[in-house]
């Protein structure tokens, strides 16, 4: 089934009466304001929580009482195409995959002249020879992986484990790289890793607003830029970056000046929490 838009109450519907594998391309632009089919998408990536409901309106004939709830589901497998980053709440549920246009010395096959039909058919004999293990498998999870990106890379690690070989490895390999480069490319956890790297080079345990400020500023091609649109960024701006994790600016003193700025052990919760754990160590825990 082809379309080349569609609205949200006609996605929940399509997802419920044919379950599909929904491939979204130009996805930039297909959720461009529309935060409803974010929503939508956003609440599919989990079989319990990915459900619609809606008021049924029948004909006035039918109306004596109060209208039935209808619940839809939204969930099955997604592939989504974009140029650009997608929003964050949809991104922290997906695996992502970075594409780049090739070079006039690369070749490649191009995608029409593939015949998937001995793939589709090794798929199926796969899960039907494995069903009842598929079913009941409880892979060993990578200790780097946070909650939400484990949900996610749970059901391919049961399948690598059931496939054997080098297939367990690779897949763990594959998640743990994945979802560190994605974590790298979220514009709050860039932010936050800049930061951690600015009060390590520092070595300091206080910086003023206005010295994190300068030096942030100074860094090109940061996916936090994006979030102010590209313009330079202000204390204001980091100040409501921070608000909703808890940080606020202080009053502090470094030698006869004082200024707002920021401590070391107030962002240390919020660098633990949200950067890779590749990362932790460029922590300031020895600043000051």
């Amino acid at each position: 089934m082809i379309a080349a838009n569609i609205s949200p109450p006609a996605l929940f519907r399509v997802i419920e009466q044919t379950r599909p594998t929904l491939l979204i391309d130009e996805a930039d632009t297909f959720l461009s304001a529309k935060d409803e089919l974010r929503g939508i998408l956003n609440s599919g990536y989990t079989r319990k929580t990915a459900y619609v409901l809606r008021v049924f309106r029948g004909p006035a004939s039918c109306r004596l009482g109060p209208s039935p709830i209808v619940r839809f589901s939204c969930w099955c497998p997604k592939v989504l195409a974009a140029i650009g980053r997608l929003p964050e709440t949809l991104a922290d549920r997906c695996i992502m995959l970075r594409m780049q246009r090739k070079t006039p010395g690369e070749q490649c096959e191009r995608l029409r002249n593939l015949d998937a039909n001995h793939l589709r058919r090794r798929c199926a004999r796969f899960v039907l020879d494995h069903r009842a293990d598929i079913a009941s498998v409880h892979p060993t999870l990578p200790a780097g992986l946070n909650d939400r990106a484990a949900d996610i890379w749970e059901p391919l690690l049961a399948l690598a484990d059931l496939a054997g070989g080098a297939w367990p490895e690779h897949a763990r390999q594959a998640a743990l790289a994945l979802t560190t480069t994605a974590t790298e490319n979220s514009p709050q956890a860039a932010l936050f890793l800049d930061l951690s790297l600015l009060f390590a080079s520092a070595h300091s345990d206080r910086l003023f607003s206005r010295t994190v400020i300068e030096v942030l500023n100074h860094l090109e091609d940061r996916p936090w830029t994006e979030a102010n649109r590209g313009r330079p960024i202000t204390e204001l701006w980091l100040a409501q970056q921070l608000r909703s994790y808890g940080v606020q600016p202080r009053t502090l003193r470094l030698g006869d000046v004082q200024a707002k700025g920021y401590l070391a052990e107030d962002l240390k919760p919020v660098f633990t929490r949200y950067l890779p754990r590749a990362d932790v160590g460029t922590l300031p825990a020895q600043a000051g």
